[in-house]
């Protein structure tokens, strides 16, 4: 009877460490396993070598086919559940001279007015950017809380100025708690790859 105790609560811990600490950490897109976006705007999209961020991994080739093209976006997301998250990394390389200005959308529904989704402006200097949308205190374009519990809608990343036939590659792009980001960020800083 005892040992049968012991069992029990030996399997309660590892079932609670397992839910607590599965939500870390979310790839958006899992590109070393083939995936891609599947919705792009003025776009042409491919797993490509270049400019991965680590050797013997991919990333994704963003091309745009028109001036002011090169948007990414899914709709619905394979993974659009964010809740628990604090920050959404997009590793970007940028192989232009120039900087790239992003926008970065996250709609919690379909269709919907301009100000009930969010939008963060973000910038990529020529080669590696770490850029970062703040998921925990994400807020409507109308000022009002962006609810991430619920399965969004759409997330889009649209560079502003991509002129036609270039490219901008996207390296990964996940979410993290604060705890697994400055884990990561630590791991890093000592020398190995992310």
């Amino acid at each position: 009877m005892k040992k049968n105790k012991i069992l029990a609560a030996v399997l309660i811990g590892v079932f609670l460490c397992a839910a607590t600490g599965s939500a870390k950490k979310l790839d958006i897109l899992k590109l070393d396993k083939g995936e891609t976006t599947n919705d792009g705007i003025k776009s042409e999209v491919s797993l490509s070598e270049e400019h991965a961020i680590k050797k013997g991994s991919v990333s994704l080739k963003v091309t745009a086919t028109e001036d002011g093209g090169g948007c990414i976006a899914e709709c619905p997301p394979k993974r659009g559940v964010w809740d628990g998250y604090d920050v959404l990394k997009i590793g970007i390389f940028n192989p232009l001279e120039e900087p790239l200005s992003f926008n970065f959308v996250i709609k919690p529904k379909s269709p919907i007015k301009y100000e009930d989704r969010s939008d963060t402006k973000l910038l990529a200097r020529p080669g590696h950017s770490d850029l970062e949308v703040d998921l925990a205190g994400v807020s409507t374009n109308g000022g009002g809380a962006l609810v991430l519990k619920d399965r969004i809608a759409i997330w889009s990343l649209s560079p502003s100025n991509l002129k036609k036939d270039k490219s901008y590659f996207v390296q990964y792009l996940r979410a993290y708690t604060n705890d697994e980001l400055e884990k990561e960020e630590k791991t890093a800083e000592s020398g190995f790859k992310k």
